[in-house]
């Protein structure tokens, strides 16, 4: 019975730990907001500081996702335009981007 319990304590030891890695591997870092840039399946992930949600030219991105999704989309908000060039435009051309790409999970 010790060998018994001993092995399941660490199997769920071992599965917490993993729950707890994968999850903190997800997660959006205080203040910034997760976002799928990209048309026909095409799409990135990207977290978006709040301090551009106020910005005009991202405003026009939010009222193009509104007009394409609507206001009630549930899960991460997705901007209808071309991954490569939001890429270029806020990562690259800004001089102080506050937007970071989320590679994929393999």
């Amino acid at each position: 019975m010790g060998v018994r319990s001993t092995k399941l304590l660490s199997q769920l030891i071992g599965a917490q730990g993993l729950k707890r890695q994968k999850s903190s591997l997800s997660m959006t870092p205080k203040g910034y907001v997760p976002v799928c840039v990209g048309v026909d399946g095409n799409t990135k992930r990207f977290m978006v500081h709040t301090t551009l949600l106020r910005h005009a030219k991202f405003l026009e991105l939010l009222y193009k996702s509104a007009e394409e999704y609507g206001f009630s989309n549930d899960g991460v908000l997705r901007i209808p335009y071309e991954a490569s060039d939001f890429e270029e435009y806020w990562m690259i051309k800004s001089s102080k981007p506050k937007i970071y790409k989320v590679e994929p999970f393999n």
